[in-house]
């Protein structure tokens, strides 16, 4: 069965593309076929990549510009079709809508989603409200945090006690993209991230 992990924000630069190519290259690392949704407007991934990832591109920058964001849907399909693939990374753009055109499209190629929100300390109770707003099963990702442990105990009441999110983590700051491509909490949430998203 076919699979997706949309990841989420209400707020740019919070590590959302970022955090998509390292699911991507994971991907790539352990072979299991996917594919890339680029809805983000300046193509980050596409442009972090150099072009060498399986990757359809939703909305040109002028879409965005002009905001022309209607879906084609017989353009993403015959893209879609081009690859073999049973996930799909999505980096959807900054507040995008539960219920917009886009999010039908995706769900009716499969409705089987894992929504990773990102966020920062300054907008986590906004990023909490529109994660509310989602279908679960949904992750919460604090990036920038000084103590990933303490952001996972600050929030743990938002995964037992109020049910938003099946798991909360923390990551901290980090110099370089290798050195988060090397770090072991990164890859360790990688894999978690994989192993919910097979369960659901």
């Amino acid at each position: 069965m076919r699979r997706r992990i949309r990841l989420l924000s209400i707020k740019g630069g919070v590590g959302k593309s970022v955090l998509s190519l390292l699911i991507a290259n994971y991907l790539k690392e352990i072979e299991v076929p996917f594919i890339v949704e680029e809805l983000d407007p300046i193509e980050t991934i596409r442009v972090l990549s150099s072009n060498t990832l399986p990757i359809i591109i939703y909305f040109s920058t002028n879409d965005f510009l002009y905001r022309r964001l209607k879906v084609n849907e017989n353009k993403l399909k015959k893209q879609l079709e081009k690859y073999h693939w049973l996930v799909t990374i999505s980096d959807m753009f900054t507040g995008i809508d539960p219920n917009s055109e886009i999010i039908q499209f995706q769900d009716s190629i499969t409705n089987v989603n894992l929504n990773v929100f990102l966020t920062d300390k300054t907008t986590v109770p906004r990023t909490i409200e529109y994660a509310s707003k989602w279908n679960s099963p949904r992750i919460l990702i604090v990036n920038f945090a000084d103590d990933p442990k303490k952001i996972e105990e600050e929030f743990i009441d938002y995964v037992y006690g109020e049910g938003i999110f099946h798991k909360v983590y923390g990551i901290p700051f980090y110099s370089s993209f290798s050195e988060l491509e090397n770090s072991s909490l990164i890859r360790k949430i990688i894999k978690d991230l994989l192993d919910i998203l097979i369960q659901i």
